[in-house]
């Protein structure tokens, strides 16, 4: 009997074909003779409008009974997951005027995210009394009143700033250590819970 390792990833992406093979939602290993033959077995046809977005739901036992149907000597161990989600996008046509639109996207969402930001940093420090604390400061270290102490504001402006982009791990495109960003983490949670729940939606809809 032949061992053939078979690891699928949860989601695979494939870009303007009709045929998925094996290779295109999954890494093989074994016997050095087969695998290429393996690899280029067809587990799903697009049988959608191939201009429009798509999402199919393959399992992996699926995956291995087209394997045993073509090599009924082996044995196959799945050391991957057991849903693969295969999303289908039409191959892509990048215009000109679709570069300046999502260019307009992201100054959009740039100027929607910095005046967000700052409104949230003004509310907290107006509910949190702080202008009232940097003029308690003032006049307990320097003795007099001040209702404009700047000497204090712009240490802190600064030290938020700073702040702000050591919690981040970001300074424009450079990071400050090889850790992953919190937005990064909260990004790979998110995207695990969408490909979740679109396995149990497309499972549910295969029931039914």
């Amino acid at each position: 009997m032949i061992n053939i390792y078979i690891k699928a990833n949860k989601k695979a992406i494939i870009i303007g074909k009709k045929d998925v093979l094996i290779s295109d939602i999954a890494d093989v290993e074994g016997k050095k003779d087969i695998i290429n033959e393996i690899k280029n077995i067809k587990v799903l046809t697009i049988n959608h409008n191939r201009n429009k977005k798509n999402n199919y739901l393959l399992s992996i036992l699926q995956v291995i009974d087209k394997i045993q149907d073509k090599y009924e000597d082996i044995v196959i161990h799945n050391v991957g997951e057991e849903d693969i989600i295969v999303s289908y996008q039409p191959q892509s046509k990048q215009t000109k005027s679709k570069d300046v639109i999502n260019i307009l996207k992201v100054i959009f969402v740039c100027l929607i995210l910095f005046a967000g930001g700052g409104i949230a940093i003004m509310t907290f420090h107006t509910d949190a009394a702080v202008p009232d604390v940097f003029v308690r400061l003032y006049s307990l270290f320097l003795g007099k009143e001040n209702e404009n102490p700047i000497l204090i504001e712009i240490p802190y402006s600064i030290g938020l700033a700073v702040g702000i982009i050591v919690f981040f791990n970001h300074f424009s495109s450079k990071r400050l250590t090889d850790d992953p960003t919190p937005i990064e983490v909260e990004m790979r949670l998110y995207e695990r819970d969408v490909e979740d729940c679109i396995i149990e939606t497309l499972s549910k809809e295969g029931k039914n």
